[in-house]
Formats: C-alpha cells, sequence, structure tokens
C-alpha cells in the first residue's frame, strides 16, 4: 500500500464534489470550520457545478479530482458530500497519475466506490471518514475533528479507537487490513471493475434509512457471492435510521446475525464513522486488531500508521 504524506498546520485542502451537487451554505460554513483548525482550502473548479442532481458533468468531476491529485500544493482532497455520481467519474480517472501523486483523500457515503478504486485500483491507503458539507458544515462534532487530526496528522499507528458505545455481536479476535464503506455502494460495485476484495480483511460496514429488508437483502448479496468467506472480522456502522418500528419483534442486530450465523469471526456495532452526527476518520488499507471478547473502550487497534512523515529529503516514503 502507497501511504500519503502526514497533514501539518498550514496545508492546503483542496476540496472537490465528485458525486451530487453541493449545498453552498453547508460548503462555505464547513470551508471556513477546516480554516480553523488550521489549514488552507481551495475548492475545486466544478465543485458548485449542476447536471442534473450531479455537481457538473462526469468529466468535470473527473478533472477536479485529477488537478487535486497532480498539483503539488495541495496536500489532502477532502470531498464536500456523497449523493450520488461518484461511479461515473471512474472511467476518466488516471490511476498512474495518482500513484505518482499519493496524497490524503478522504470521504464516504457515495464516495465509497472511489474509496475503493483508490484502495484496490491505486494501491492507495485513503480514508473514509468527514466531508465538508454534510460534517465539517452542517454537524461538525469534536469527535469528528479530533479523529480527522489524530490519524492524518500523526505517522504512527493510531493503536486503541478509544470509542464508547460499541457493542459484540460476536466475540473473537482478528487482524487483517480494513476495508469497506457504504453498504449500499459495495453491493452497487459488485460486478463492477471495483468490486471489493474482502478476503484477509476487516470490512467495515454503515448505511443510513435503509428499511431492514434491504439491509438483509444486501447482507444477503454478498454472503452469496462469498465476499464474507474470509474475511477475518466485520464492523458495523451505527446504521441510522436502518431499524425496525417499535414493537416489530425483531431488531437489526438479529437481522445481522441471522446472516452471519456459522461465521467464527468477531462481529462489532455502533463505530461511529460514515452516516450520523459523529464520522470518525478511518484508514482503509492499514492493519487493524480487533479483540471482541469484553465490551469497553479498545475493542479496535489500528496497528500501523496510515500517513507517512517526510525525511529530510523532503521525499515521502510511502510503501508498506
Amino acid at each position: 500500500m502507497i501511504k500519503p504524506s502526514a497533514l501539518k498546520t498550514g496545508d492546503t485542502i483542496g476540496v472537490i464534489a465528485p458525486a451530487g451537487v453541493v449545498d453552498s451554505h453547508e460548503l462555505e460554513t464547513g470551508l471556513e470550520r477546516l480554516k480553523g483548525i488550521g489549514f488552507q482550502v481551495r475548492v475545486g473548479r466544478c465543485v458548485r457545478n449542476i447536471f442534473r442532481t450531479m455537481a457538473g458533468t462526469d468529466r468535470e468531476r473527473a478533472s477536479d479530482l485529477l488537478e487535486m491529485f497532480s498539483d503539488p500544493e495541495i496536500k489532502a482532497i477532502v470531498c464536500a458530500r456523497g449523493g450520488y455520481g461518484s461511479a461515473r467519474v471512474i472511467p476518466y480517472l488516471d490511476s498512474d497519475l495518482i500513484q505518482l501523486h499519493p496524497k490524503v483523500f478522504v470521504g464516504s457515503s457515495d464516495i465509497t466506490v472511489l474509496l475503493l478504486y483508490l484502495v484496490q485500483k491505486c494501491g492507495l491507503v485513503v480514508f473514509h471518514g468527514p466531508m465538508v458539507g454534510p460534517n465539517f458544515g452542517k454537524a461538525s462534532s469534536s469527535l469528528t475533528e479530533t479523529f480527522f487530526m489524530k490519524i492524518l496528522t500523526r505517522p504512527k499507528p493510531a493503536g486503541p479507537l478509544q470509542l464508547s458505545g460499541i457493542k459484540i455481536l460476536k466475540k473473537g479476535q482478528a487482524e487483517g487490513r480494513l476495508m469497506g464503506g457504504c453498504l449500499s455502494l459495495l453491493c452497487s460495485a459488485m460486478g463492477t471493475p471495483y468490486e471489493p476484495h474482502t478476503d484477509g480483511s476487516i470490512l467495515f460496514l454503515e448505511d443510513v434509512r435503509e428499511p431492514l429488508y434491504r439491509i438483509d437483502r444486501m447482507l444477503t448479496q454478498l454472503r452469496a457471492a462469498g465476499k464474507f468467506k474470509k474475511v477475518r472480522g466485520i464492523l458495523f456502522g451505527q446504521m441510522r435510521e436502518c431499524h425496525p418500528e417499535q414493537g416489530a419483534g425483531y431488531c437489526l442486530e438479529d437481522v445481522i446475525l441471522d446472516i452471519l450465523d456459522g461465521l467464527e469471526i468477531p462481529v462489532l456495532f455502533g463505530v461511529p464513522s460514515g452516516h450520523g452526527t459523529d464520522n470518525v476518520t478511518l484508514p482503509l488499507g492499514v492493519q487493524v486488531r480487533v479483540s471482541a471478547e469484553k465490551e469497553g473502550n479498545s475493542l479496535v487497534s489500528f496497528e500501523e500508521a496510515a500517513v507517512t512523515a517526510i525525511p529530510a529529503g523532503g521525499v515521502p516514503d510511502g510503501s508498506s
């Protein structure tokens, strides 16, 4: 895996919109918040464009992404929002250019397909985490900002996540490279060149406002496709608004355990990354250890750094 250079105060973050139309108020609020925590920002040329439900045409959105990767002044790329459209820019991307200019790339929700592409096609460590509009702009939280800085500015293993509220659904211990993202987007990638590779992974799954029959269907699809066969552990997000009505007689956790029946792997529920008030930054492509034996604040631990320091010569050693 190629690791990007660690961020530092004063670095310039490039903002792009690979998917849906961006809310101007949330965008401006989010930009000011990023400035407030110590960064400069530069907005992509096409971020405020509108093409149907997307922030510009496919070529425009792809062009913004490639420009940010190739610009040496840009040290990180943070997506403006999710929505829909990320998969449509992939045919216009240049994996060779991206590999030559590795840098921090952060997004979630619809951006999941780009995270898959960057990890699997480009071999780049990327980050499932907060976006400018919905997180820094609309619902910024201290936990979101703390993990953004902790994961992206420190070229050393993050260690235990120290997050409360995570439940153990299946006990066990495991270690593997973290993969995953939004459940519905992972399913939409099946059969494509960026179909998720899950063998030997700790798989992270999250979503929002999905009825339980759809969660059941998506998990069933992944299991039937063999995506759980060699997974070493599974982490579920908070799954906001994915719960049945009161009195239904069963819960989301019951559905999950039913689909995962027979898998002897640790399964956790409630990691606050993705949709929700808190969106902690999770590095995809790095080694993570799960110790699901007794509930507590250190069930998940990152065993290697997600970013690398720049040596005296100025050229980062980004391999792992």
